[in-house]
């Protein structure tokens, strides 16, 4: 026996496959021999120690017989102590591993080593503690084979559950990129069920990630790396499964992420098999059936791709010159002001205003002098008022930069302001489309003068502000973008 366990020993996760299998199915075939043995509790220990190995064998025989050896041991062992009370242990050491567990692979390392000298009669190596570590060891390696094991949800879990729903929900208690950030990348060891947990957990942060609220881009690259580097353990084949056996994930992205959570822990999946057995939910089978978990990974990594690109890419501009450019060069402002309330149509609206910015730019310092105020005036309400996504503001954040260097040093004569005090956006864009056209744009207040908004004092105003507001928003972008860079 000592012989094996030596051998037992060297069987690392990366371990070769032809020196590591004969070791572990010499250990399976002993404990499926005698799982009651007085060897059992031993070989067991020494089935979970290579565990992580066989997390690296998904498939091949060796798999199948480990879960099966260590499922014979969990019944036999248990057996020995029929009573509720029976082994004399008011509790075994294997149940706070389940409160504290961190990924399935590593979380094995908190196994007994029977290398160490152990106190035959103590709690560690009671045969209640291995069979418990035995149908851990086994849901590790394929979830949903064994029963009984505790539905104990780790606290850290049930942290992460917590705040990404609150993220998720658009309520956050604390930082989304952070609580987005800790599962952008998947472990080093991936489980089948620690793959399915985070691939839901991701399909489910992805709408958030891509919706323009966080603004490091840095979040949505790792994202994409990651579900790119687990599309390698999904392959694009079809499954058995027939209609409706998959999770239907009908629910809302907090729920599918509380799933995908589960997935990542001994406790939280009996606690899904529990509510499947009750009628309500896919088996775990199901929920890590390598064909369903491809097209979240896929769906989820192309909707991530297109947001870089929308949110940080450079964006093409030039076919709107047929919608807010008239035939003789002047802008067509009613179309271009009405594009900047916010509201409407996100998207288009953050293509008016950088065409309007890239616009300027054109025209440079002898354009027309009205055109160059109405686009300053665009793109301050712009940078106000809308969502700008991260690429669009920061190239409107440079026109804004060089637009007015320095502000007037006069005083002007309007002493009583430049514009309503709460304007509406909608209004101030027809004052603009009024100052700008007053032949065909009428002002949505004839008692007010369009006139201030031209006034230099107020257009610096408008720049300052404008300037502030991107500055403000985006503040913590410029040092992801380098870091991200960099690293």
């Amino acid at each position: 026996m000592s012989e094996l366990i030596e051998k037992w020993a060297g069987v690392a996760p990366d371990a070769a496959p032809e020196e590591a299998d004969p070791v572990v199915l010499e250990c399976a075939r002993l404990l499926a021999a005698e799982p009651g043995g007085e060897q059992a509790v031993q070989l067991t220990l020494g089935l979970v120690h290579m565990a992580p190995y066989v997390l690296g064998r998904r498939g091949a025989p060796v798999e199948r017989a480990v879960v099966d050896a260590l499922a014979a041991a969990a019944k036999a062992l248990d057996a020995r102590f029929p009573g509720a009370d029976g082994c004399g242990h008011a509790a075994h050491p294997y149940t706070g591993t389940l409160e504290r567990w961190d990924t399935d692979a590593s979380a094995l390392r908190d196994a007994p080593d029977v290398r160490v000298p152990l106190a035959p009669d103590g709690a560690e190596t009671c045969p209640r503690n291995a069979a418990g570590w035995a149908r851990t060891a086994a849901d590790v390696i394929l979830p949903g084979s064994v029963e009984g094991i505790p539905d104990i949800v780790p606290e850290d879990h049930r942290s992460s559950i917590s705040s990404l729903g609150s993220v998720l929900n658009d309520y956050p208690n604390g930082d989304p990129f952070r609580d987005l950030d800790v599962h952008a990348m998947p472990p080093a060891t991936l489980s089948r069920a620690a793959l399915a947990g985070y691939v839901v957990v991701a399909h489910a942060n992805c709408w958030y990630a891509a919706s323009g609220r966080v603004r490091q881009r840095s979040l949505l690259d790792d994202m994409i790396e990651g579900l790119e580097s687990v599309l390698q353990l999904l392959p694009d084949t079809a499954c058995a499964h027939g209609d409706g056996e998959h999770p239907a994930l009908s629910s809302g992205s907090d729920q599918q992420a509380a799933e995908g959570i589960h997935l990542q822990s001994p406790g939280g999946r009996a606690l899904l098999r529990e509510e499947h057995e009750d009628g309500y939910g896919a088996s775990l089978e199901a929920w890590t059936c390598t064909t369903f978990l491809r097209a979240l990974a896929v769906e989820a990594r192309d909707h991530l791709r297109g947001a870089v690109d929308a949110l940080f890419g450079t964006r093409e501009t030039a076919h709107l010159d047929a919608v807010y450019l008239r035939p003789d060069g002047r802008l067509a402002i009613g179309p271009l002001s009405e594009r900047h309330v916010p509201f409407k149509d996100e998207n288009a609206s953050a293509e008016a205003a950088l065409w309007a910015a890239r616009r300027y730019e054109e025209l440079g310092p002898d354009g027309p002098a009205l055109d160059r105020s109405v686009l300053l005036l665009l793109m301050g309400t712009a940078a106000e008022s809308l969502e700008l996504p991260y690429g669009a503001a920061r190239e409107i954040l440079d026109v804004l930069r060089t637009a007015v260097a320095t502000p007037p040093g006069e005083a002007c004569a309007h002493d009583d302001g430049h514009a309503p005090r709460y304007e509406r956006t909608v209004d101030r864009m027809a004052r603009i489309a009024h100052l700008y056209a007053p032949d065909i744009c009428p002002a949505p207040d004839p008692a007010c003068d369009s006139g201030p908004l031209a006034c230099p004092v107020h257009l610096a105003e408008v720049v300052a502000k404008g300037m502030a507001e991107i500055e403000e928003r985006f503040e913590a972008e410029p040092e992801a973008e380098e870091e991200r860079l960099t690293g």
